[in-house]
């Protein structure tokens, strides 16, 4: 909770801190600059040659900018594109006011500058151990609907803590509160180096607070973790019937790859998954010379 004669609570203090390390750079201030004041997307040859520097070094400096949101890439064909983010722009002179401590909506305002598209109240961070319980709660009330997994018990905490990656754990919380409202966390697919870049994702909220954009806002924050960490691909499996699921994942730009029918028995009834992915376009991609390594784990793969 927002206290003006006490220090930022360090969720948000971390993530504005990663904001400023972001554009500690002159060639990166540059860029947003430009992305800002061209107002359209650009390909990082057209940025090359606005700022004069090598590619390789615009495409690195883009990454780092894409991982804390400040940019947003579109593939279009095989060529990628980049933009400014709107949204985070607008909340960049906020967080200046709230570190600064100068009046503002506090709650409303703090959850909206933590992560930019989080509905109001609401605040997105690192999910941490003490979030054990209620995170494996919000868990089992997804397992209960039969909708959302062919388990049916929520692991124990030393089982999720060891195959979920710990640097992609996000939680949703009510602001005023501390309550959680949601949770998404990935595992790796394969102990094989050449998928470090894959991982396959969970995302559970709170069936109280199902369509009211914290599933969006969870999504965002993996996709920005994952990005930042140069894995490029977010994979998941989805039973046809949960279509609110289905939606939520194609708005943040997963695609169906495929369905696998009758793939695993759930309550006496064989059951189809549907195969959704999302590839980034801004790691893995043929703008790199390299992905480089993701974290990784030795923990097993275990799909939901």
């Amino acid at each position: 909770m927002d206290d003006s004669n006490g220090p930022l609570d360090r969720a948000p203090a971390a993530e504005f801190a990663s904001w400023f390390r972001a554009l500690a750079d002159a060639t990166r201030v540059q860029i947003v600059s430009l992305l800002a004041r061209r107002g359209e997307p650009m390909s990082v040859g057209a940025i090359t040659a606005e700022l004069e520097v090598g590619q390789s070094t615009v495409s690195e400096h883009l990454k780092i900018l894409a991982g804390v949101r400040f940019v947003l890439a579109d593939r279009q064909g095989t060529a990628v594109y980049y933009r400014i983010n709107e949204t985070c722009v607008q909340c960049f002179p906020s967080a200046a006011d709230i570190i600064m401590g100068r009046p503002v909506p506090a709650v409303a305002a703090a959850a909206r500058a933590v992560r930019p598209g989080a509905p109001d109240g609401v605040l997105i961070r690192p999910m941490r151990a003490a979030d054990s319980s209620q995170v494996l709660a919000i868990y089992q009330a997804g397992l209960d609907t039969g909708q959302a997994s062919f388990e049916t018990v929520a692991p124990t905490w030393e089982a999720f803590d060891a195959a979920k990656l710990p640097r992609h754990r996000h939680v949703a919380a009510d602001a005023a509160t501390g309550r959680l409202l949601g949770w998404v966390a990935v595992s790796p697919v394969s102990a094989r180096s050449v998928y470090a870049g894959v991982v396959e994702h969970s995302v559970y909220i709170d069936p109280a607070h199902h369509r009211s954009g914290i599933g969006s806002a969870l999504l965002t924050a993996l996709i920005g973790s994952t990005e930042a960490a140069r894995i490029w691909t977010i994979q998941s499996s989805v039973f046809p019937e949960n279509t609110v699921s289905l939606r939520l994942h194609q708005q943040a730009g997963f695609r169906v790859i495929g369905v696998r029918e009758r793939i695993g028995c759930h309550h006496g009834q064989w059951r189809d998954t549907v195969v959704l992915e999302r590839r980034s376009a801004v790691t893995g991609t043929d703008q790199e010379d390299g992905a480089g390594p993701a974290q990784r784990t030795s923990a097993p793969s275990r799909r939901d």
